[in-house]
């Protein structure tokens, strides 16, 4: 029996707060409700600032991940850090050893505040006739949406009784992908809106499997990226499993839809039994239904071993959740992929070049970020731990 064993340090995160639940619907929202709301787009223009929460709890962070994230966003205008209160000189001691501290502001949250590491869960962007606002999470002790506006340099706050968007929602330049379990269409009202769904799946819970003939002492979690029990998209986050890709030259959106199926068969990893394959070919055909473009890339389902717990997690190793930049005249397009042939997964590499290939193919600069399995094993990768707040 051959194990896949962690090669990173998971942090205190993978006990206490490793699961990315949704805040809490009934805390009172921030002043600024503004009903008119037109998102940053997920993808159109270069990127110019990017927001992220750095934290010593941040899986990887022992292995190089923050470092690994500052040096993507290296080549942007601006970088907006937010800390914990008295580590500002040890995270700006990180940022000048990386050459990048002309262009990073630190943002110290005050002593108590919370700090979210995903910062895609809890902020997004968007303007109206009023100017630029911070959409954010409605939970009155999370500082994470009040750092992204002092980053945006006293931008106007706004909440929702609700989850924010996060990475269930992909903007283009007129319409916005929305999945099912959002649950909120009004998110962007200058758009189209278009909801993802697929039949209702079921969310199991850990199971037990043999592991090796006749030994059933081992669990596994096939089901960790089902938001919930009915719900309607195969991974609680759309930006987990697709992408917009630019448009077609009729204008139509072009959108890469993650395949499992694709990666299994190229790094020779079965689906494990109950897997959702059919939840993916119903989006896939739904899109296809309503006139867009739909590409399929490899999208592996994969684990980590815990020996102690006698517990086999599965999770996606996404190159769907990556930055993407559309240009006008599809001259300067650029990619930032995450990657995950690292550690145990060596076989990931094919799955690497396979997606590099693709989207050079559709005329992208593709820049490789380098490991981020750290990431997916707490079921994210690179958008989910980033906001952009400004694109050109």
């Amino acid at each position: 029996m051959s194990l896949k064993l962690r090669h990173f340090t998971r942090r205190t995160e993978a006990t206490g707060t490793a699961r990315r639940v949704p805040p809490p619907r009934s805390a009172p929202a921030p002043d600024c409700g503004e009903a008119e709301r037109e998102l940053l787009s997920t993808s159109q223009g270069r990127i110019r600032h990017v927001f992220l929460v750095a934290t010593r709890r941040m899986p990887g962070f022992d292995e190089g991940m923050l470092q690994r994230l500052l040096s993507l966003s290296g080549g942007f205008d601006r970088i907006s850090l937010a800390v914990h209160d008295g580590e500002a000189a040890d995270f700006r001691a990180v940022v000048d050893g990386l050459g990048l501290g002309a262009k990073t502001e630190i943002i110290e949250a005050p002593a108590g505040a919370a700090l979210w590491p995903w910062a895609q869960d809890r902020v997004a962007v968007f303007h109206n006739d009023n100017g630029v606002h911070v959409l954010e999470c409605a939970d009155v002790d999370d500082y994470t949406g009040a750092a992204a506006a002092q980053a945006l340099g006293g931008a106007g706050r706004a909440g929702l009784d609700l989850p924010p968007p996060g990475g269930n929602i992909l903007v283009g330049s007129k319409i916005c992908f929305v999945g099912a379990d959002l649950g909120e269409g009004r998110i962007d009202t200058r758009r189209a809106v278009e909801v993802i769904a697929c039949q209702p799946l079921q969310r199991r819970g850990p199971t037990r499997f043999e592991i090796s003939p006749g030994d059933l002492s081992w669990r596994e979690d096939i089901d960790r990226s089902i938001a919930a029990d009915g719900s309607r998209q195969p991974v609680f986050h759309l930006d987990m499993f697709m992408t917009l890709a630019g448009t077609t030259p009729e204008g139509m959106p072009r959108i890469l839809l993650g395949d499992p199926v694709w990666a299994s068969e190229l790094i020779g990893l079965p689906l494990p039994d109950g897997f959702p394959v059919k939840a993916f070919d119903q989006i896939d055909y739904g899109l296809r239904l309503r006139g867009y473009e739909v590409m399929r890339n490899p999208l592996p389902f994969i684990y980590f071993d815990d020996p102690d717990a006698k517990l086999r997690e599965w999770f996606y190793a996404s190159a769907n959740n990556c930055w993407v930049e559309c240009i006008d005249g599809h001259v300067g397009c650029r990619v930032f992929l995450p990657e995950y042939g690292f550690g145990a997964w060596p076989e990931l590499r094919a799955v690497d070049d396979t997606n590099a290939m693709l989207w050079e193919g559709l005329g992208f600069e593709v820049i490789r970020g380098g490991d981020f399995l750290p990431l997916a094993d707490q079921l994210g990768s690179l958008n989910c731990v980033t906001r952009i707040l400004e694109r050109a």
